[in-house]
């Protein structure tokens, strides 16, 4: 199941910034996006959003009643 939207942001001479996006099931698959992408020493930022999720508007102090 898809929650997370990382968006990743690359230096390019050519280019400016270039963005590429990645949707991943867990956040622990980033590092391998990472690793395997360009050079991480090109990496202007990175973006995560997540997506969905089954509770809308939850609150932090909702959260700890649950």
């Amino acid at each position: 199941m898809v929650r997370w939207k990382a968006t990743i942001f690359y230096r390019s001479e050519a280019a400016g910034l270039v963005d590429v996006t990645h949707y991943l099931d867990e956040m622990l698959d980033l590092d391998d996006v990472v690793e395997s992408g360009p050079h991480w020493d090109t990496i202007e930022r990175i973006e995560i959003l997540r997506i969905g999720g089954l509770i809308k508007d939850l609150t932090l102090e909702a959260a700890a009643k649950l």
